[in-house]
Order: C-alpha cells, then structure tokens, then sequence
C-alpha cells in the first residue's frame, strides 16, 4: 500500500515538472496571434495591468526553502511596438506557493500595447535556476462600459 502512495506522490509530482505554464484569467482581453516571436504565428494571452498570473515550472517546485523568486517581464522585439525606454519590468506584488508563484502584472504607465516575454528566475544559495513563462500581450486598461450592463438588466 505505501508503495501505491509512492507511486501516486512521483506521479502527482512529475505532472507538474513540465514546461512553465503561464495562466491568465478569464476575464481578460482576448488572445492575439503574434507573427515573428518564434518560428511561426504565435498565440499570445491579453493581459492588463493590475491582472494576476500564475506561473508554474519545476526550478520553482524545486527551489531551497531560503531561495529567491523573481518574476521579469522583458519587452520582446517585434516590429509593430514602439520602444517604451526601458527593456525589464520586475513584477514585485508575488506570492510563492509550493508549485507556482503568482505575481500581477506592473501598472507602468509605457507598458500597455507591448508583448512581453514572461521569465522566472530561482535563485539560491547552491544553484540559480531560470524557467520561460512565454509570452503575454499587454493591452489598455479600458474602463468597463456601464451602458452594456445597463442595457442587459431586465426591467422591472
């Protein structure tokens, strides 16, 4: 039986040491197809500023205890955006959990309308480890149009 709990735990475990996985909410802006990021068309989450992200890959699951998670958005090249005057943006509002670490995306004010490729890097005291998050697109902060709720509400 505890060979069965093993297995299960070493199964459960490795499940999670795939690639970094870069999760955005639902309720965000829709995805955009990115040209030119990588070998082919690439699709790309919306995000806006002050929205959460989870990312989770295995240097973060197996980070020391006294490790540090930093989490850095680097403008990526492409030939639509303008330079902002800046290359990194350090996301400071995170959360490290057991599997993951949960960060939320920086209000800086050039930020919106570039592409962003999304790093993580592990540091410890015996090894420094780094993950790909992927891509994000970050889009405006659109204040929500209050008509459309108005008009959805039924009349009583």
């Amino acid at each position: 039986m505890e060979k069965i709990w093993t297995a299960a735990a070493l199964l459960l475990a490795t499940s999670f040491a795939i690639p970094a996985n870069a999760q955005v909410p639902m309720q965000t802006a829709p995805a955009t197809a990115v040209a030119g990021l990588g070998s082919a068309s690439e699709i790309v989450p919306s995000v806006e500023p002050g929205d959460e992200i989870v990312v989770a890959c295995a240097p973060i699951e197996q980070r020391e205890t006294s490790s540090d998670v930093r989490v850095v958005l680097t403008i990526a090249a492409t030939p639509s955006d303008v330079p902002p005057g800046f290359k990194k943006v350090l996301a400071t509002d995170e959360q490290v959990g057991r599997y993951g670490v949960t960060v939320r995306v920086p209000s800086v004010p050039e930020l919106p309308d570039h592409t962003v490729n999304l790093n993580v890097y592990v540091v410890g005291q015996s090894a420094s480890h780094d993950c790909d998050g992927g891509h994000l697109r970050v889009v405006s902060h659109h204040p929500p149009d209050f008509r459309q709720q108005l008009k959805s509400r039924p009349v009583s």
